[in-house]
């Protein structure tokens, strides 16, 4: 059985072979990536949480969130209002998950996110449509109650030029660099495709 979107996939015996447990077998190549929640909901105030799954075999050696003009790393956090969880091990091999909570969504957040996982094997991306919505308002007497607001679209992402002033020296500078090259290039072959 192969999972569409995932790097692996286990072999079943059929009734007439001798081997009685699953064969797995794992393909090298350019990594994925998966949103768990792509079009979220939030409401003003309330926390945006988002989460992907993705496999790199060769490993992943980049793995960025992109928002707006920010990059975030996971394992940092921003401030007090963004926070890139440190990637976790997944049970399954060269598998990864990645989490990145916004504390407290309002209006003028762009609603659109990106995570990008570059490996030797290519750079894959999930995006994230951010429905933003108000909460229903209790009753009353004011005149626009009956009207319904009117959501915004995404936002376009600008992507942003890589700083090589990292505290890891050069190694995170080169990375950055690597997937700021594999970005141009995604890219370069998008404008190709149309």
């Amino acid at each position: 059985m192969c999972l569409i979107g995932l790097s692996q996939c286990w072999l079943t015996p059929s009734d007439h072979t001798s081997s009685a447990s699953p064969q797995h077998v794992t393909h090298k190549g350019a990594p994925t990536v998966v949103a768990l929640n792509a079009t979220p909901v939030a409401y003003p105030g309330s926390p945006l949480h988002l989460n992907v799954e993705f496999c790199a075999n060769p490993p992943a050696h980049a793995a960025r969130w992109l928002h707006g003009d920010r990059v975030f790393t996971p394992g940092n956090q921003y401030g007090s209002t963004v926070l890139a969880y440190s990637v976790k091990d997944l049970p399954t091999p060269y598998c990864k998950e990645a989490r990145l909570t916004y504390v407290s969504m309002h209006e003028r957040v762009p609603r659109t996110f990106y995570f990008i996982v570059s490996s030797p094997g290519g750079v894959a991306e999930a995006v994230f449509n951010v429905n933003f919505t108000k909460r229903h308002r209790q009753m009353s007497n004011a005149i626009d109650d009956d009207e319904e607001e009117e959501l915004n679209r995404p936002e376009q992402i600008h992507f942003p030029v890589f700083s090589n002033n990292t505290a890891s020296g050069r190694t995170v500078a080169s990375m950055d660099l690597q997937l700021a090259l594999a970005l141009t290039l995604f890219g370069a072959t998008l404008l190709q495709a149309h």
